[in-house]
């Protein structure tokens, strides 16, 4: 009997195997990226929605790779403008998906 009794105190105490599952956020990323010849050294200024502006870095892609500078937004279709020096350069309704990385050209 107390052998079964102590075979039962040790599993019972014992932590097992623990586990932790989350979810995935809702949101997805934007990414914007040089196509042209101009330099966006200020950054260009971004609008999603009606929401406050922000100021994005610009990457350029070269031999080496590209350093990745990304903005999280909400997912579902968003309404983007992008601005620099006040010269609209990008405007178009993007559908933004979930923990996805949305990579806006510019010229």
């Amino acid at each position: 009997m107390f052998f079964i009794v102590s075979i039962f105190m040790i599993t019972a105490c014992s932590v097992g195997n623990v586990s932790r599952s989350g979810g995935m956020e809702n949101q997805g990323y934007l990414q914007f990226i040089q196509g042209g010849s101009t330099v966006y050294s200020e950054g260009v200024t971004v609008t999603v929605d009606n929401l406050p502006p922000f100021t994005a870095k610009v990457d350029r892609i070269t031999k080496f790779g590209m350093k990745a500078n990304t903005y999280a937004v909400k997912t579902g279709t968003r309404h983007l403008q992008v601005a620099y020096q006040g010269k609209i350069l990008y405007e178009k309704n993007v559908i933004i998906v979930t923990q996805e990385t949305k990579q806006i050209q510019l010229p």
